[in-house]
């Protein structure tokens, strides 16, 4: 498959044809694993192992979240019974706890030791997807280890990766958790008055990464996530709206021997109409039923700790209070 000669020198290392570019880079003693996700490649490493620990600790102690978290899956699952929520939850503080070592443990690393990357799938479509010559909008969501999910497509591509995030504080941690970002390819752009960066970014032939699993009040639109009504951003909707490219999905996960792998969907397709406020909601709804498919084959790896529905269903959220202001829509 011939790709776009812009991305001709990312060939010589093998990272841009679904055959072979998209095939974790080892770590130093380590095989590959095979492209396709069988078996080989590193085996779980002792900062997973730790983050397991780590996560039954966070279980045990952070009573708060473990209650968002349980209420959550109850309300998502109720076909479940209280036994089966209880060992979700648990694994749910497992995989936050693996996710915490995992990021902890590549920030002592060097940039192309990639130790916690496994193999991609799907990679054809990103490859047709950058033959075209026009940006590409990639939706993810906090599904298995997304940090380091999106910065191995980033190494991947050599070709940097916008991602939208919001500043943490301290600003030394903010500083410290960026500059490990972009050492991988990922190019930071705050969350404030982010528009017209991304729009410029995907316009010029690049990649914009967005997570739309979050709950949002300012700029979104109701969408159903697992039944109940949610809230969720239409920046990606907005975006492949305004620039007329190409949104995939991307999602991380974490297999049961503890090995992560990436997995890019299909183009989304997209509506197109002449009534733009609900070509928004439709496909902001298109892009959350996606996530949920996600989240339903692996539960137990979504971030169940944030108060997803708390826009409409605040009463899941002990002590959480909703701000004023009803939604019009």
């Amino acid at each position: 498959m011939n790709l776009n000669p812009r991305l001709d020198s990312a060939m010589t290392r093998e990272r841009l044809t679904p055959e072979a570019a998209m095939r974790p880079a080892p770590a130093a003693g380590a095989s590959a694993a095979p492209a396709d996700g069988g078996s080989g490649g590193e085996r779980p490493s002792r900062f997973a192992r730790w983050g397991a620990l780590l996560g039954d600790a966070l279980f045990r102690l952070d009573r708060g979240r473990r209650v968002v978290a349980r209420n959550n899956l109850s309300f998502a699952f109720p076909e479940w019974t209280p036994r089966q929520v209880e060992a979700c939850t648990r694994r749910t503080f497992k995989n936050i706890g693996r996710t915490l070592a995992e990021i902890g443990g590549s920030m002592m690393r060097p940039r192309h030791d990639r130790q916690h990357h496994g193999a991609v799938t799907g990679s054809e479509h990103l490859v047709q997807a950058l033959n075209r010559g026009k940006g590409i909008i990639l939706v993810s969501a906090h599904l298995g280890n997304w940090e380091i999910g999106l910065q191995d497509l980033a190494f991947r591509l050599e070709k940097p990766v916008g991602v939208v995030v919001r500043p943490f504080s301290p600003a030394v941690l903010d500083q410290r958790l960026n500059r490990w970002r972009s050492r991988s390819g990922i190019r930071i752009i705050y969350k404030k008055n982010a528009f017209p960066a991304m729009l410029k970014t995907v316009r010029d032939g690049g990649i914009i990464a967005l997570m739309v699993d979050m709950s949002v009040r300012k700029q979104s639109v109701p969408v159903t996530f697992f039944g109940r009504r949610a809230r969720a951003s239409h920046a990606a909707a907005l975006l492949a709206a305004r620039a007329k490219v190409t949104i995939l999905p991307l999602f991380s996960s974490r297999r049961e021997d503890g090995r992560l792998i990436g997995e890019i969907g299909p183009p989304v397709p997209l509506v197109r109409t002449r009534d733009f406020k609900n070509d928004l909601k439709q496909n902001t709804q298109a892009l959350t039923d996606i996530v949920e498919a996600a989240v339903r084959k692996r539960p137990d790896q979504y971030f169940w700790i944030q108060k997803r529905w708390k826009d409409y269903h605040p009463e899941l959220y002990p002590g959480y209070r909703p701000r004023p202001g009803l939604f019009t829509d």
